[in-house]
């Protein structure tokens, strides 16, 4: 099969892994995706937000689908705060919240309920009003300066 051009390596793997399956098992994990989404709307009726770290490790090399050490050739093994989001299809947004003792940047993520964009954003915006991580640059990049 052709590709179009700009898809990254780990993209394309994916589209690859997803060709093989059927109908049938897409439809499955449809309806594994809707249940998950279920669980999700009952936790957003208590819980206007859910606040996470984005990610469970520092920032590695640009152009890498995992990081040097990882055991998992695949990126879901270092995104788990992030991706069962998207299945979901919650809104998240993540905010700068710190950084690593190497100065590498640290995210804070925001979910909301779904079609609760609007929510996500405000909260986001009254984090970044309460701190000024937002207004720091990382070590690296400030040595660069």
């Amino acid at each position: 099969m052709t590709w179009p051009t700009g898809l990254t390596r780990g993209y394309i793997a994916t589209a690859v892994i997803g060709a093989r399956y059927s109908a049938s098992e897409y439809l499955d994990a449809m309806a594994v995706r809707m249940k998950v989404g279920g669980l999700m709307g009952r936790f957003n009726q208590t819980y206007d937000v859910l606040v996470t770290p984005t990610l469970p490790l520092p920032a590695f090399p640009a152009g890498q689908d995992v990081p040097d050490d990882s055991a998992s050739p695949d990126w879901t093994s270092w995104t788990p705060y992030t991706y069962p989001f998207n299945l979901t299809q919650q809104p998240a947004l993540s905010v700068p919240c710190g950084f690593t003792t190497a100065g590498l940047p640290i995210g804070l993520q925001i979910v909301g309920a779904r079609h609760a964009d609007a929510l996500v954003l405000r909260v986001g915006q009254a984090y970044q009003s309460a701190t000024d991580w937002h207004l720091r640059s990382p070590g690296l990049l400030a040595e660069e300066v």
